[in-house]
């Protein structure tokens, strides 16, 4: 997935934790945006992540549009199963 990395870690919580790192160029409307579209990405997929912490990380070389937000989404909603998360 070259829209971010998504690094996941086991939690003895019993539900997920999400984290974002966006460092990405980019107006503060448009990186809200990005952190509102991961945010709703993984609640429509909750019954599926388990007991997990996730960070999502977006580099700073990314410079954020509509097309890599739009990109954005359809490569989370792909990203399963969790052969994509790095341990």
């Amino acid at each position: 997935m070259s829209y971010c990395t998504i690094f996941k870690k086991k939690n003895e919580i019993g539900h997920y934790r999400l984290g974002i790192t966006l460092k990405a160029k980019g107006s503060s409307v448009e990186r809200n945006r990005v952190k509102r579209t991961i945010r709703a990405s993984f609640n429509t997929l909750k019954g599926l992540l388990g007991s997990n912490d996730y960070n999502v990380v977006i580099p700073a070389y990314k410079k954020i549009d509509r097309h890599y937000i739009k990109g954005l989404r359809v490569n989370l909603v792909e990203a399963w199963p969790s052969r994509h998360f790095k341990k």
